[in-house]
């Protein structure tokens, strides 16, 4: 039952793409038409494959800036496999492709409760907490990443992440002092360097 919903669905929005009616084959036409060319492309395909080729439809629906048919196709692959940390992926891009990034933020939470989620499903989740000004959702990402990590390189990330959400909430004193210890760990790290020069120039700014 479940596979031939999936392929209904496909099948539909595969033929709202089309814009003119197929014209009828004369039995002459139909003739000069080699067997070979007709046959379909790839036969007893299995529930999965149906699903994958649907989930990769509706990424090529939103890169192509499709995003109704995007839309509808992932509504219905959230139903099939709720479960499926993409779907939720792809609804994150197809929210911010439409400005919505509150909807953005929402999706991308789902990702962070799904046991397959990676750093960068939490560095995305971060990053539209900061564009909804959920700060404190955004920090707690990120220092999330210093407790646990044994990496120097993400250490600094973390650091100048903090630093620049303490920015933006015009804390220059809690900023500066996550960039200096970043630059502590790594002398040459240009975002901490340039976000340092950044806050004397306000507090220059602020003191004429």
């Amino acid at each position: 039952m479940k596979k031939h919903f999936l392929f209904v669905v496909v099948f539909l929005v595969l033929l709202s793409g089309c814009s003119s009616e197929p014209k009828k084959l004369s039995g002459e036409m139909k003739s000069s038409v080699p067997m070979e060319e007709v046959k379909p492309l790839a036969k007893d395909l299995t529930e999965d494959d149906e699903y994958e080729f649907a989930l990769d439809l509706a990424r090529m629906n939103i890169e192509q800036e499709h995003y109704d048919k995007a839309y509808s196709l992932l509504k219905k692959l959230k139903q099939f496999k709720p479960d499926d940390i993409r779907i939720y992926r792809l609804l994150s891009t197809y929210y911010e492709k439409q400005g919505d990034l509150k909807m953005a933020f929402i999706s991308s939470q789902q990702t962070l409760k799904n046991a397959a989620k990676t750093i960068q499903d939490e560095q995305i989740y971060a990053r539209y907490a900061l564009l909804n000004e959920n700060y404190a959702e955004a920090d707690k990402i990120y220092q999330a990443w210093l407790d646990r990590t044994g990496s120097q390189a993400v250490t600094v990330i973390a650091l100048n992440n903090l630093g620049f959400s303490a920015l933006l909430q015009k804390d220059f004193e809690r900023a500066q002092t996550y960039f200096l210890k970043a630059l502590k760990l790594d002398p040459l790290n240009e975002k901490a360097r340039n976000n340092l020069k950044l806050i004397e120039s306000i507090q220059t700014e602020q003191t004429n």
